[in-house]
């Protein structure tokens, strides 16, 4: 995933993003045909200015880091700046998620990584209840090198658990674990791990999936063939999956097919190629779900409009129907 945007300083201290210009090409509604389609989008500058960012790009959905992703600390989420953000999602009709930090290793065998990375994971879950955002994405976290992953699962398992014990402040926000490509002792690589996992969470309504197309395919998932996308969500409902999961990471891959590598490219121009795409959003089960890209920005968000085009032509004819969306909607349900 691409980091969020430094900022420059104008004149009177107020933020201002690095260079940056609105798409030239954005998206236009009848392009999306009712989906919630995006990307991960920069929260420099304010959190808020995420959501000019994605209007200006035609967005229906976007994902946001809910802090500087390689930093434990962060200045403190404002009232006035979440309710700010609650009002610009509200009226522009996106659907915003946010993704935790990088830094958060909740299987660690090490206690103090893994109590300063829960005490984070508590801290981006109010941030995000501030914000009124309907879930947060998460990586499960990694084994230690050369240890067994059913440790590191028992692990990780009693720490999410821990979210949830009448000791703890109870979260509001439910967490979507992300499937991931299964480098450098990454848990959640196999799709069994993560049932295993919701399978032991105390509260399981709290817990979801979040699929990222470049870490199945990396994994040794063939979901870029009918026939492999046909196993891999059948192997989805069997374990109790598909109804699970609550978002979609559309990436392309930069490596091989079954290489546990994280590499992300530009839909189309990677190794999973446009295929896969087209199972995804053909497929009944995803059509209300987001999907946003994770891709590589070399030339700002506008290539974030060329991946999302290079897909569209896969959209059914017959688009769903529209639902009210943002955190204000979301509150009033």
């Amino acid at each position: 995933m691409e980091k969020d945007r430094g900022f420059a300083r104008r004149k009177g201290g107020t933020a201002r993003p690095k260079a940056e210009t609105a798409p030239a090409h954005p998206l236009a509604p009848s392009e999306l045909s009712g989906r919630l389609l995006g990307a991960h989008v920069s929260i420099a500058g304010g959190v808020e200015q995420a959501v000019g960012r994605a209007s200006e790009c035609g967005f229906t959905a976007a994902q946001i880091f809910l802090k500087n992703c390689r930093q434990w600390e962060a200045p403190r989420l404002g009232a006035e700046e979440a309710r700010a953000f609650r009002r610009a999602a509200t009226a522009s009709g996106i659907l915003f998620f946010a993704h935790a930090g990088y830094l958060l290793n909740l299987a660690s065998s090490s206690e103090p990584l893994a109590a300063r990375s829960l005490t984070a994971l508590r801290d981006e879950l109010k941030r995000a209840e501030l914000l009124g955002l309907p879930f947060l994405v998460l990586h499960p976290g990694a084994a230690a090198r050369g240890e067994d992953p059913e440790r590191a699962l028992f692990r990780l398992a009693d720490r999410l658990r821990a979210l949830f014990r009448e000791s703890s402040p109870q979260p509001a926000v439910p967490i979507a674990l992300e499937t991931m490509a299964g480098q450098g002792g990454q848990l959640g690589w196999r799709i069994e791990q993560l049932a295993w996992l919701l399978r032991e969470m105390a509260d399981p309504t709290r817990f979801g999936l979040c699929l990222d197309t470049a870490h199945l395919w990396a994994a040794g998932y063939p979901i870029a063939t009918p026939a492999g996308y046909r196993d891999f969500t059948a192997a989805l409902e069997k374990l109790g999956l598909a109804e699970r999961v609550f978002a979609l990471h559309l990436n392309d891959s930069a490596v091989p097919f079954g290489s546990r590598r994280d590499r992300h490219a530009h839909l189309g121009r990677g190794t999973l190629g446009l295929s896969a795409f087209a199972n995804l959003l053909r497929d009944p089960r995803w059509s209300s779900l987001p999907m946003v890209l994770e891709t590589p920005k070399e030339n700002g968000m506008e290539a974030d409009c060329r991946n999302l085009r290079a897909i569209l032509p896969f959209l059914p004819k017959n688009p769903p129907q529209p639902v009210e969306k943002g955190p204000e909607a979301q509150k009033n349900q």
